[in-house]
């Protein structure tokens, strides 16, 4: 480890001589040489280091000078400096184990090395060294290799991530999704919704999880394997019967996805029968006039490519024309369900049945039973109605 001292060099040779356990000197002395060759300069931080080996600042000098000559140069054509770097932090540790910064250091100089197992170890070590309070940092600089990595040590580091910070759960449905793990991310939403003491650190509601939920079971129906789709869904419903109407129009399109024709309409009929609110309402029918309205013209199509109108798409017009036929008494269902004691909907209602007693195209017998439900609406009114 000899070197070369030139005549300006003398002054400051005599004083880490004369005084080696002074850190001015020497650093008076490597501020000298900053322009020397990189040889030189390791030369005098390591006779440094032997005088002053808990010097903080003399490590991290010397491990950005070392890991500095390699920024840019292939880990495998440098193996050999790229070892005795390895081994500078590794003694700079011995010592300095509980600052965080050396630490820091030491992992995003091994993420360059592309050596997935060496460097989780040395995250796992960083964890197990620092104190709780500096976790935070590494686990940022953690997550991030475990990300670009990818696979399974990607979610066996977010498992024990998730461990020490349940509440950021949220990160793993969002990998989940940027690396299209729907199976992943269905089971990450599904956990974080069966903890009944989670609490998102991004301030999620559950009803946000879960038409999060809904909508990767939706459209995602195809590649998920192993789920009751609509269980899950009409869990959900069940736990937010007053907000209910993203999730029941989820249920729709996913069975209408998988070609079920019949069974999304039912569902759509149940939803639309069931809603508490008139938002909700509103969502589920306009969800339910564009199914049926893709469904004629998936009807029409066919007809097209066979010359002539079949009798299914016939039906299927008068299908969707008494569905927006019924919407006015849907929603006033709706609206009475909501809000029973309000005088204004009842008469609403009524008003509904004598717009249709006196609609001239109608059979003397259909404007007759409208009339009697008028009367019948009435009644009920008056037996609903609170009179306080």
């Amino acid at each position: 480890m000899d070197i070369d001292i030139s005549e300006s060099d003398l002054a400051f040779e005599e004083e880490v001589l004369r005084n080696p356990f002074k850190l001015k000197g020497w650093l008076r002395y490597l501020d000298h040489k900053r322009d020397a060759p990189v040889r030189t300069v390791s030369v005098i931080y390591e006779r440094a280091l032997r005088s002053l080996p808990g010097s903080y600042k003399l490590w991290h000098m010397y491990l950005g000078h070392r890991t500095g000559q390699l920024r840019g140069k292939n880990p495998l054509q440098f193996s050999d400096e790229v070892r005795k770097t390895e081994l500078c932090f590794e003694r700079a540790l011995l010592l300095l184990h509980k600052m965080p910064e050396l630490w820091l250091k030491y992992i995003r100089f091994m993420r360059v090395q592309a050596d997935v197992t060496r460097t989780r170890r040395v995250c796992d070590r960083a964890l197990r060294a620092l104190p709780v309070t500096q976790h935070a940092r590494v686990w940022r600089m953690y997550l991030r290799f475990a990300e670009h990595v990818g696979g399974h040590t990607a979610h066996h580091v977010y498992a024990r991530y998730l461990r020490a910070w349940p509440e950021e759960s949220e990160q793993l449905v969002d990998y989940c999704e940027s690396h299209e793990e729907w199976n992943a991310m269905t089971l990450a939403l599904v956990k974080v919704l069966d903890n009944t003491g989670f609490r998102s650190s991004r301030g999620t509601s559950e009803y946000g999880l879960w038409v999060r939920l809904a909508h990767v079971l939706r459209v995602h129906a195809r590649d998920l394997q192993g789920w009751d789709v609509e269980r899950v869904m009409r869990d959900g419903i069940g736990r937010f019967a007053d907000q209910a109407g993203a999730l029941w129009a989820a249920l729709g399109e996913w069975h209408a996805g998988q070609g079920d024709v019949e069974r999304a309409r039912d569902v759509y009929e149940e939803a639309v029968t069931s809603v508490r609110t008139v938002r909700d309402f509103a969502l589920v029918f306009d969800a339910y006039a564009e199914f049926e309205q893709a469904t004629v013209a998936a009807e029409l199509e066919h007809d097209v490519e066979r010359g002539r109108t079949g009798v299914r798409t016939a039906l299927r017009l008068v299908q969707l024309e008494r569905l927006l036929e019924r919407r006015a008494f849907l929603a006033s269902d709706v609206e009475l369900r909501e809000i029973p004691h309000s005088v204004r909907a009842w008469l609403r209602r009524a008003g509904l049945w004598r717009a249709r007693a006196d609609d001239s195209a109608l059979t003397d017998k259909q404007r007759a039973k409208a009339l009697d439900m008028e009367r019948e609406t009435f009644a009920q009114a008056v037996a609903a109605i609170d009179p306080r």
